[in-house]
Parts: C-alpha cells; structure tokens; sequence
C-alpha cells in the first residue's frame, strides 16, 4: 500500500466521521485542534487503523508529534508497511 492509499483512507475516515469537506486541504493541521476528533473518537480512530492496516502502534509513535496530523501519521504507517 503507498502513501497516496493511506492518506486517501486517513482522509475519508475524519470525513466520514464529522470532519468536513475541507479535511484534503489541512492534512497538515492537528486534527486535534482542528476539532475533528476528540478522546474517545480517538480510540475508534486508533482501532480502525490498526485493523485496516493490520498494525499495532507503539508508545514511541503516540508520543510523535507528527502522529496527531493526516501526513506525520500516513508516513508512520508507510513506514511500518516498509
């Protein structure tokens, strides 16, 4: 799976789960502040990575500040496909 398939699925879950029609022009923005997710959303978020990706995510990676933006998180997950 490439980077472009993993943002696209990234992208279309905060659509699909309140965030907008203007989630493709902020991937770069915290998705935190942006209002698109809160705690408990996160943990949804979280389990429906892990299951389409088939991967488990590491105390390290939720501590990455990238990890709270659509491109920080698309490159750690095309990195543990590596």
């Amino acid at each position: 799976m490439n980077m472009e398939e993993i943002k696209q699925w990234i992208v279309e879950w905060f659509e699909s789960h309140g965030g907008g029609s203007n989630v493709r022009s902020h991937t770069a923005d915290n998705y935190f502040d942006k209002g698109w997710i809160d705690s408990f959303m996160f943990i949804t978020f979280i389990a429906d990575l892990e299951e389409r990706f088939k991967i488990t995510f590491s105390n390290e990676e939720f501590q990455d500040r990238s990890f709270a933006t659509i491109d920080g998180l698309t490159a750690i997950i095309e990195k543990k496909h590596g």
